[in-house]
Order: C-alpha cells, then sequence, then structure tokens
C-alpha cells in the first residue's frame, strides 16, 4: 500500500477499525473519526496547556466521541482533576456555547456520592469547550463487563444498578435528565472497604451534544450511544426521565444477559428501538435461571411508550430492590447513604428544552427484609419502600435510625382546604364531562368506523401511499382533517411508516440500495414524525450517490441499483434494468434473473429474458401484460452473497 493510501486512513480510537479519508464517524461505535483521533498522547496540542490559571494538562486519559479527557494537576490545591474538552466544532454554534456553559452549571450543583464533582466549565482561546472534573482512579462499567466475558452476577449487578439509579435520580428530582447512559459513563472505583463505588458521567452535558448540528453530525453523536438510547431519544424527541429509565433497563439488561437487547449498524439500533421488541432476557443462557419478578422489572421497562415505565430512575431503583427481596438475592450496602441523601433543592432550573418541571419523586427508606432484625445486618438484603405508597407520606420525613424504630411515626392532623377541594370537584368534574361527551360522539359514528376500516383495508393491502386518494397516507390525512389526532388513524399510519421501514432495511441488506432508498422516502412521506425512516433516507441517499459517483467500485459488498419501472399500458414494450456493483471483478456475478409476478395470482412468477450488457447491466424488454399491479424481481448470486431487488409494475388500463 503506498504512503499517500496509509495517510489518508483514519482509526477508530475506541474499537480500532480502520477506515478510508472520507469518513467521519465509526460504523461500529459512533465515534467521531478526524485529525485529532489520529494524534498520540506526546503530539497532543493541549498537553502541558494551563488552564484557569493553575490547571496543568499532563496527558490523555481517554478519547471519545465528543473530545479528549486529560489528566491534569492543579497546583492550587494540589490534586489531581480530569478535563474534558470537547470537539471544536461544537463551538460555533454561540446558542450550543450558551447552552454548554447553562447546563454546565445545572450539573456542577449535583452534590451526590454517586455523581462525579464537576468544578468549572469554560473556554479555550481557540474556541474549544472544557469542563474540569473529579479525576477518578478506577475502571468504567464497560471494561469491567469486558473483562468478566459481558455478564455480572445477579448480586453484583443490582448492587451497581441501584448506585446508578440512585445518582440519576439525584438528577430527576432536580429537573435534569441525563440522556446519554451507558456502562462508558459509568464509573467504578474504591471507597475505602467498598470495593465498586458508583460514580455516574456527564450529567447535563450530553443534552447539548446534538444541538442544531447538521443531520450527520447529529447522526454520529447519536450513533455513539444508539444501544442505550430510548426509543422517544431515537426518534428525535423530547426525553424526560422515563427515556433514563429505558437506558437504565438496558443496561442492567447487558449486566445480567451479557449483551444488550439489540445488536445492529447504528442505523438499525434505532430502528431495533423504536419498532421491534426486545427479547427476552431468558432467552440468553446467562440469564435463563433469573427469578420471574427480576425479569419483568427489567423487560416492563423496557417499553416503547414511556407511559409504561417507571415515571424516573429511584421508582426504578425501588422495583430493582423490591425484586431482589422476591428472588432473595442478597445485594451490598454501596450507596445506602446516598440513596437516603435524596433532599432536592428548589429553585433550580431543568435542562433546556426539555420541559421538565420539578418532579414529585417519592422519599425512600431502607428496611430490612423479613427474618431480619436489624440494617446493621452486614449480610442483609435491601429493599427500597416507596414511603407515599405504604401511606406514610403524609407523615413528616424519616432518617435511617427513625426507619426502623417500633414505634410508628405519628402523623401530625391536616385541614383540608374546601375551597381547594370545590375545584378539584368542578375540574374532575368537567374533564369527565368532556371524556364522556367525547365517547357518546364517538358512539355511533359509522362515518368514522368505515373510514378507519377502509384505511385499515389499504393497509392491509400495502397500499401506503398510491394509488392517489385510496392509500393509507391520503385516508389518514382526509381523516385526521375530520376526526383530529384520532388515535385509530394515528396508529393506522404508524404500522404503515413501520411496515415500510421494515422493508426498507430488508431491501437493504439484500443489496438493494435504491429500493431502500425509495422505501424509506416512502415512509417519511407518510408519517413525517417518523425519525428513523428521515434517517434512513439520509443514509441510503448517501449510498445512491456513493454508487452513481463510482457506477464499478473495487471494494465493499455486493449491490444492485434497480431502475424504477414507469407506468404503462397493456402491450407497451416495458424495459426494466438493472445496475449490479459486485465489489470486484464482474466475472463474479451468477446466475442473473428477472421474474414477473402478477399481485393478483397464486401461481408461481413468469421467468423473464435478461441479457447482459457490460459493466454489471443487465436488461429485460417485455410487453406489458393485461392491465393490473405486478412485481419484477432481480435476483443475482455473487460468490455466495444474493443479490434481490423488487420494482413495481402498475399497468393501467388501455383508454377508450
Amino acid at each position: 500500500m503506498s504512503t499517500a493510501a496509509v495517510l489518508a486512513q483514519k482509526t477508530c480510537s475506541r474499537c480500532g477499525m480502520i477506515y478510508t479519508d472520507d469518513a467521519a464517524f465509526c460504523a461500529k461505535d459512533g465515534t467521531r473519526l478526524g485529525a485529532e483521533d489520529d494524534l498520540g498522547p506526546d503530539s497532543d496540542p493541549y498537553i502541558g496547556t494551563v488552564i484557569s490559571g493553575d490547571i496543568e494538562l499532563r496527558s490523555v486519559a481517554g478519547v471519545g466521541a465528543m473530545g479528549r479527557v486529560y489528566r491534569a494537576h492543579q497546583r492550587g490545591i494540589d490534586r489531581d482533576v480530569a478535563v474534558k474538552i470537547l470537539h471544536r466544532e461544537m463551538s460555533g454554534n454561540s446558542q450550543l456555547v450558551q447552552r454548554f456553559h447553562r447546563e454546565a452549571k445545572i450539573a456542577s450543583k449535583i452534590q451526590h456520592p454517586h455523581v462525579v464533582e464537576v468544578y468549572l466549565a469554560g473556554q479555550l482561546p481557540d474556541r474549544a469547550l472544557y469542563i474540569v472534573m473529579e479525576y477518578l482512579d478506577g475502571q468504567s462499567l464497560a471494561q469491567a463487563l469486558s473483562a468478566v466475558g459481558g455478564a455480572f452476577t445477579p448480586a453484583r449487578a443490582l448492587s451497581i444498578a441501584l448506585q446508578i439509579c440512585d445518582a440519576v435520580g439525584e438528577g430527576h428530582v432536580r429537573g435534569i435528565v441525563h440522556r446519554d447512559l451507558k456502562p462508558e459513563n459509568v464509573m467504578l472505583v474504591r471507597r475505602a472497604e467498598m470495593g465498586e463505588w458508583v460514580k455516574v458521567l456527564d450529567f447535563g452535558i450530553a443534552k447539548v451534544a446534538v444541538g442544531e448540528q447538521s443531520m450527520q453530525t447529529a447522526a454520529g453523536l447519536v450513533f455513539g450511544t444508539a444501544r442505550y438510547i430510548s426509543p422517544e431519544g431515537a426518534q428525535g424527541a423530547n426525553v424526560g426521565p422515563p427515556g433514563d429509565v429505558y437506558s437504565l433497563a438496558t443496561i442492567v439488561y447487558q449486566m445480567l444477559a451479557g449483551r444488550t437487547p439489540f445488536d445492529a449498524e447504528p442505523v438499525g439500533l434505532l430502528i431495533k428501538h423504536i419498532h421491534e421488541a426486545p427479547p427476552p432476557l431468558t432467552s440468553f443462557a446467562r440469564a435463563a435461571d433469573l427469578h420471574p419478578a427480576l425479569v419483568k422489572v427489567v423487560m416492563d421497562n423496557l417499553a416503547k411508550d414511556p407511559a409504561r415505565r417507571a415515571a424516573n430512575a429511584r421508582t426504578f431503583a425501588s422495583q430493582l430492590a423490591q425484586a431482589a427481596r422476591d428472588a432473595n438475592i442478597s445485594i451490598s450496602e454501596v450507596g445506602v447513604l446516598a440513596r437516603l441523601s435524596n433532599v432536592p433543592s428548589p429553585g433550580l432550573d431543568p435542562t433546556l428544552d426539555d420541559g421538565v418541571a420539578q418532579l414529585a419523586i417519592p422519599h425512600y427508606v431502607v428496611t430490612p427484609s423479613p427474618g431480619q432484625s436489624s440494617l446493621s445486618s452486614p449480610d442483609r438484603t435491601l429493599a427500597i419502600v416507596d414511603e407515599r405508597a405504604s401511606g406514610a407520606a403524609a407523615g413528616p420525613k424519616r432518617d435511617a435510625a427513625a426507619s426502623s424504630a417500633s414505634a410508628p411515626p405519628v402523623e401530625s392532623p391536616r385541614r383540608s382546604n374546601p375551597v381547594a377541594v370545590i375545584l378539584l370537584a368542578f375540574l374532575l368534574g368537567a374533564a369527565l364531562a368532556g371524556l364522556a361527551v367525547q365517547y357518546l360522539a364517538r358512539r355511533g359514528d359509522v362515518a368514522h368506523d368505515a373510514h378507519v376500516a377502509k384505511t385499515r383495508a389499504a393497509l392491509a393491502d400495502s397500499r401506503y401511499i398510491t394509488p392517489p386518494g385510496d392509500c393509507v397516507r391520503d385516508l389518514v390525512v382526509a381523516g385526521l382533517a375530520r376526526w383530529p389526532n384520532d388515535v385509530d388513524l394515528l396508529q393506522l399510519r404508524s404500522t404503515a411508516s413501520m411496515e415500510l421501514v421494515t422493508r426498507a432495511m430488508v431491501a437493504q441488506n439484500g443489496g438493494d440500495v435504491g429500493g431502500a432508498r425509495d422505501l424509506a422516502k416512502d415512509a417519511t412521506a407518510l408519517d413525517p414524525t417518523d425519525h428513523s425512516a428521515a434517517l434512513l433516507l439520509s443514509q441510503y441517499d448517501d449510498e445512491v450517490k456513493q454508487l452513481g459517483a463510482d457506477a464499478s467500485p473495487t471494494t465493499g459488498r455486493p449491490r444492485v441499483l434497480f431502475d424504477a419501472i414507469p407506468l404503462t399500458h397493456p402491450g407497451q414494450r416495458v424495459e426494466m434494468v438493472a445496475h449490479v456493483t459486485a465489489g470486484a471483478a464482474h466475472s463474479k456475478i451468477a446466475d442473473a434473473r428477472m421474474t414477473l409476478f402478477d399481485h393478483s395470482a397464486t401461481t408461481d412468477g413468469i421467468p423473464l429474458t435478461v441479457t447482459y450488457h457490460g459493466q454489471g447491466v443487465y436488461r429485460a424488454t417485455v410487453p406489458a401484460p393485461k392491465a393490473g399491479n405486478y412485481d419484477v424481481v432481480f435476483e443475482a448470486s455473487i460468490e455466495g452473497p444474493n443479490l434481490r431487488a423488487v420494482r413495481e409494475l402498475t399497468v393501467m388500463a388501455s383508454s377508450p
């Protein structure tokens, strides 16, 4: 290989994969690829830099998708600190910079034993943003999992999970949603006799990472967390505390099963989070014998609908602790003091743009399991109890000693506010009346039911965006104009879009990048709110452009561009053209064929005569059959992999 070719390569700093110079992000883990990633520790331009007068950057501690982390020394108070410097392109957006400073300020106010301390944040002379934080001498959760082959014992997994939940729950109390929970953002350090004390990183920072960047940059940053992103996050919607709960459940799933629920390339992961049900936890050998109570908690909190998950991280922790007690799993007492430190600070602003108000988080206490007399037992099983659920929320908060005392707390008498009660009754009455009116108006609405049935029939017949006026897209638009926000119609639209997205992924896996692009385009046209379809369309557009720029690539996997077939009439000549790129010499292409299938027939398809015209071009020319809808399928074998592409042929009735 020439020297120029070597210099034109980029290496992923996280997984080591090598890419050509035009690659922007790693296809495996989403790490940003760039000149900064190729710098060795000795040539790093920031080594030796002094920040804020007394913080000297001494060595590179790690490289990630958002930036580099340095080990530094703060001279004034003689301590080591960590400095995270974000990639410089993030500093070009003034609104992003403003958000960054605001988020860093909020994150620095989280005082919690399991949250890394943020000391200060600012901007270097070259406009790069930086954060100075507590230096942690330990290993990440990702490294710990890798060291043991991917999975922990249930006791170890739950001990770590409860600490993470408590840290994230502290952010939820203060209206801060983490958004980027993953094993790489969880550190395990030693604290006195505690072997695995959790520290959660990047509070409040991950949210601003995407900002108003381009689709390419945004996708690259999302890809780094695709294994743990919530369905709503994958669709680009606002992410609240239940989004963090989904990520937490994914991490627990991984710690128990040895793998995450979904495995695919980055865009495929986003699609799976949005549309596919996760495999049962017990379907994997390492988790096959888990107690049903624990399995249920994890799977319930991987629900697609945020409303079906725990409302926040501490509620999820309570569910995990109860499941541990049901399963008789002994949990280390690490994090007990942290779980008792829930003291919300009023007046803190929520994470920007989240619209998350101060959250109503229940107060939790730790109680011994049945048969255990005291919290001082070293091998006790811990259970977190929601005082509000047990009826004690109306009383004063209790500390650990009070919670274990034999005498129950005495509740202070309360007076109800008659005005508030009357107002509440009025509001409830109005709401119930509104629901009743809506129900009565809908019941017996023959026109609505008929329209939904017609739309459902179009979906069953795969009439997604054609023919005009009698397809899912047009029927949904017409229906929503008459019945705004109708649940049935919105669900049908979502299902149709999901089917198109699934078909697009199948087409792309079969090498039909043109067909995949067209299907993703149809999905976007059908449901503009489907973020997964937009991401797929962007990816497939790039693939089609790449093939168009180089008609005969000599590398990469085999692909086919099957030209669209225009509308025609019976008897007219129809030409079908497929352009195949084998990734090497075209002589490796074998058994290329086209078959015509009639939608209305149950018989096998009709083989067409295919001729080869050089440069991977295959053609078939036939008279159009009788009026109707058909599929023309192109297939070819290329040293094992099979290519398959489908194009619709619509034959219109001849005009009189």
